[in-house]
């Protein structure tokens, strides 16, 4: 997915300014799904567009000035149904509470109250993002389609299964530890024996 894509798509749903555009793409709850687009990437994508003859400019008058209105040309209506006909890439998923999670076992086994307070911020987090779902679904203001539903119908769930898991591993961290679940070759007490023997040297060299 690109920049591109995204740009023509927000245009799809009506004429629009940049900084509408620009508003659209950073409405909150919008990076779930779209990833976050950086405010630098937008206004030189539109020029883009319309260099390509993609999207064309029409100027308005709003409140004495003019203001530039981005539409789409015949060939970026094309490009949007191309691109949608086309199988979608794998997702991609880069969380740096799941990459903390790989290395919490070796690299800081003994502090599960860190790891505890991560948990519920995500959580906190994760459980303000569906208030603002829920709302936005029924707002009785913004345009929601039967499949852009469907697909807002997902990260709602997807939320409360986040929620879920969170709060299942608050209380498995709230017991104590148990043994590794998987360790045929001692990596886990490898470890910890060269951690300390690490640190134990340090100490020493100070």
């Amino acid at each position: 997915m690109s920049v591109k894509h995204i740009l023509l798509g927000v245009l799809s749903w009506a004429p629009n300014s940049g900084y509408g555009i620009k508003s659209e793409v950073e409405y909150r709850g919008r990076e779930l799904g779209w990833g976050r687009v950086s405010f630098g990437s937008i206004y030189p994508q539109l020029k883009k567009l319309e260099y390509q003859g993609l999207i064309q400019t029409v100027s308005t008058e709003e409140e004495g000035r003019k203001t530039k209105i981005y539409e789409l040309t015949a060939k970026g209506w094309r490009e949007l149904s191309h691109w949608l006909e086309q199988p979608p890439s794998p997702p991609e998923m880069r969380d740096e509470l799941q990459m903390k999670l790989s290395f919490w076992d070796t690299g800081k086994p003994e502090d599960r109250e860190s790891l505890i307070d991560h948990l519920e911020l995500r959580r906190k987090e994760a459980k303000e993002m569906l208030d603002h779902f829920e709302q936005w679904s029924s707002n009785d203001y913004s345009a929601i389609g039967e499949i852009s539903g469907l697909g807002m119908d997902y990260l709602k769930d997807r939320l409360r299964l986040d929620i879920e898991w969170y709060g299942r591993m608050i209380r498995q961290l709230e017991q104590p530890p148990t043994p590794p679940r998987q360790d045929p070759r001692g990596l886990f007490k490898q470890a910890s024996q060269r951690k300390r023997d690490a640190l134990s040297e340090s100490m020493d060299l100070k």
